[in-house]
């Protein structure tokens, strides 16, 4: 029955934050410079965070958000995150309604807006099944655009579990031209193979047994459609001081640009 949680420690710098919803009252706390937080399960922490967490918690430089739901898409807010310079979003951590068909990746271009002075950017997706409209659904449809917005100062993009979702490569393609100091992007189309070097050690079984990583079979032929939509949709687009680095399933599927 937990409603409220108040520290006034005054040199408190990390926090990390699991269980149900309650009212966080920082006061002397609110000098947090690292904060992770998730919620058992209860949707929409994302929403929860861009829309509550600036005036809480306003000096932050690094957040990551476990999320076991997102029902309803990013909102765009007028509060901003003044001093992240590290954003890192889950979503996924083992539930399989994580993810709903519904939910708009490219969205997530609005909680990259709210952090004016980002600099790395890390979207973990873990889904035993994409339900998204494919990119190659309708190929009469043109890819959206987020207008009037930069990401200046981001130079570092990592979306581990990368699919052919629409809205996904849409999130992409915005990140690629607007983050006019970016310096690289590692697409990972296999979940739970780690983040930085991508590596078949890791998302191979023992001894190269060819048995990828991936749970099922359902989500190892939708790696190799991510790999065709980072082909088709995104190759073109990636400048040429960007270090584009992308993993597919084993078995010679791992490509480095």
């Amino acid at each position: 029955m937990l409603r409220v949680i108040e520290s006034t420690a005054p040199n408190l710098t990390t926090l990390d934050f699991f269980g149900e919803p309650v009212q966080l009252v920082l006061r002397e706390s609110s000098k947090v410079k690292n904060l992770k937080v998730g919620y058992s399960y209860k949707p929409n922490a994302i929403s929860y965070a861009i829309t509550k967490l600036p005036s809480i918690v306003p000096h932050l430089q690094t957040l990551t958000i476990y999320s076991s739901s997102e029902t309803v898409n990013t909102p765009m807010v007028a509060d901003k995150f003044l001093d992240i310079k590290h954003l890192n979003i889950h979503l996924g951590e083992d539930y399989d309604d994580a993810v709903t068909p519904t939910y708009d990746y490219l969205s997530l271009a609005l909680f990259l807006d709210a952090c004016p002075v980002l600099e790395s950017f890390t979207l973990i997706v873990d889904q035993s099944d994409m339900q998204h409209d494919s990119v190659f659904g309708n190929p009469s449809l043109f890819l959206r655009q987020i207008l009037q917005h930069k990401h200046e100062r981001l130079k570092k993009v990592q979306i581990i579990g990368f699919c052919s979702a629409k809205s996904m490569v849409e999130l992409t393609c915005d990140i690629l031209k607007n983050a006019t100091s970016l310096e690289s992007l590692t697409l990972d189309c296999v979940f739970g193979a780690g983040t930085g070097a991508i590596s078949d050690s890791v998302r191979c079984g023992p001894s190269k047994s060819d048995k990828c990583w991936i749970r099922s079979r359902t989500m190892i032929l939708e790696a190799h459609k991510a790999l065709g939509a980072i082909k088709t949709y995104i190759l073109e687009r990636v400048p040429p001081a960007v270090k584009l680095n992308v993993g597919g399933p084993c078995t010679g599927a791992k490509l480095w640009m």
